[in-house]
């Protein structure tokens, strides 16, 4: 299994990219380790649309005051897909911040997402900052999304919020689009993007992104046939 290991100093900064759009028969497990110093910035945007059992270990050690973390995740399980996801987030110092954004999207019957996210804010770590939002959408019956965000909170002067919800797209906002003469499969299509471009457009790369945007697509064409 392939591990990343990620060490910064004191001041320093890193934005960290992932992309998976392997072929659907593969499997793919990796690891991120992050040790983070005091007043260090760490960002990591990924996106998973490829292969059929993805899992990315992430465990993240603030060790230093003042520092700032960013997670933000894309998961898309297609037919026959298993997307894991699982992190775990942990503050021992003043004035950390700490931000996780996890969205997946259940695209077929056979299709699963995973979420096991752990943010730990210890005694120490006052005057921190934390948000765990996960977001699912299950765009056809019997897709499944397992998600357990889990926020542990041992200090006590602390702003600290999750939030959980699993949904189809909302009719409200599909009636919009259909009063204003667009179709059905487009104003979904426009719905799931949008869903998704909160953490795809941070990847900054126009081909990158409008390929896996591609991939959202072939995915909505079979969740249609589907339904």
């Amino acid at each position: 299994m392939p591990v990343a290991e990620v060490v910064l100093a004191e001041n320093a900064v890193l934005k960290h990219g992932y992309v998976n759009r392997e072929a659907q028969n593969a499997q793919h497990f990796k690891a991120t380790l992050v040790t983070q110093a005091e007043s260090s910035t760490y960002e990591l945007v990924e996106a998973r649309v490829g292969g059929s059992i993805t899992r990315h270990d992430v465990g993240i050690n603030q060790t230093g005051s003042d520092t700032i973390t960013t997670m933000k995740h894309f998961l898309l399980a297609g037919a026959g897909q298993l997307q894991d996801l699982h992190s775990k987030l942990r503050l021992d110092y003043p004035r950390g911040d700490a931000n996780q954004l996890h969205k997946c999207i259940a695209s077929a019957a056979t299709g699963r997402g995973v979420f096991d996210g752990n943010v730990k804010v210890n005694r120490l770590a006052q005057k921190t900052d934390a948000r765990q939002l996960s977001r699912n959408l299950l765009l056809v019956p019997k897709a499944t999304v397992n998600v357990k965000p889990n926020l542990q909170i041992i200090a006590d002067d602390v702003k600290c919020t999750h939030g959980c919800s699993v949904s189809d797209l909302s009719q409200e906002e599909l009636f919009y689009f259909r009063a204003r003469g667009v179709s059905y499969e487009q104003a979904r299509q426009a719905l799931v993007f949008s869903f998704g471009a909160e953490v795809v457009q941070e990847l900054k790369y126009e081909k990158l992104v409008s390929r896996i945007q591609q991939d959202v697509v072939e995915s909505l064409k079979k969740a249609v046939e589907e339904m």
